[in-house]
Parts: C-alpha cells; structure tokens; sequence
C-alpha cells in the first residue's frame, strides 16, 4: 500500500498516493521524502530457504575432518568444494529447488534431486571432473550417465524439473 505521511505533533495520518512510491512529511511539512517500495505482487523465489540451507550444508562439509563417518571417510578438498559451490550456484536461477547435498566417504561430493519423477544426481570427483546420472520417470528426458567437466548433460533435466 502506498501512502503519504503526515506529522502533525503526535499524530501521524496516511494519505494515498501513486502506486510505488511512499512519500512522507516530516515535522510541520518542511522536509518530505520518497521511498520506492516494491510492488506486494513481486515474484518471490519459492526455494530461497532451500538453497541458504544448501550453502550451509556445503559450510558443513567444508568442516569435515578425515575419518568424519566413522571409518575412513575423507572430506572433499576445498577445490572441489569450492567448484561444486560454484556449479551449483548457476543453477539457482532456473527456478528449481535446492539438490540435497552429501560427501561420499571417498572425498567426492553428491547433489541430488529426487522430485516429480526426475531423478538427478551430480557426483562431483574433482574440479572439473564430474559424473551425472538422469533418469526420469516420465521418458521426456532422456536417461544418461556420464563423465564430463560441467554440468550441461544436466541441464535438460533440470530445465524439465523446473517446468514440472
């Protein structure tokens, strides 16, 4: 709601004006101002909080110490993490939820996606060095599994998860 504000003492009264813009008088209507303001049916990205908690997990792994499952498990290097990091970031604007983000105890870490019968998983060995698998349960993508050095196998399925 857009409105201007009136200081009169105490009390403060809103009057409307233009669409996207708050205007308001200070003190005896010597000094005014303008505030644009987005309009109340600005498009939110649904999965914010998916992907803050995705870079938090990332944070997580990033803290890993050798042996971190109990075994032998050994963390991701910070290159691959940084790589991953980076990766998973240009997804972000397709408008699709976060993956769910694990390490795998040989150092490597894994992306998925698992929703509205895509299955996607992006198993990053190293920099640059990256294996998807892609199935989907509809047959509109078609099934891969390879290595690459980027994500592009992957965006196909992506591109279809976000349109679902």
């Amino acid at each position: 709601m857009n409105q201007t504000v009136q200081d009169v003492g105490s009390l403060i009264q809103p009057i409307a004006t233009n669409p996207g813009s708050l205007a308001a008088a200070v003190g005896y209507g010597s000094v005014s101002a303008t505030l644009d303001i987005l309009p109340l049916n600005t498009r939110r990205d649904p999965y914010v909080l998916d992907w803050i908690n995705a870079q938090q997990r990332l944070g997580q792994i990033a803290s890993l110490q050798p042996g971190w499952n109990g075994t032998r498990g050994m963390p991701p290097d910070l290159h691959t993490l940084s790589f991953a990091a980076t990766e998973l970031a240009s997804l972000k604007p397709l408008g699709i939820p976060a993956p769910t983000i694990n390490p795998s105890p040989d150092g490597a870490l894994c992306a998925e996606w698992h929703d509205k019968g895509v299955d996607l998983e992006i198993i990053f060995e190293a920099p640059y060095r990256i294996i998807v698998l892609i199935e989907d349960a509809r047959h509109l993508v078609s099934t891969y599994s390879g290595e690459g050095t980027d994500l592009s196998p992957a965006l196909e399925a992506l591109k279809a998860l976000s349109a679902r």
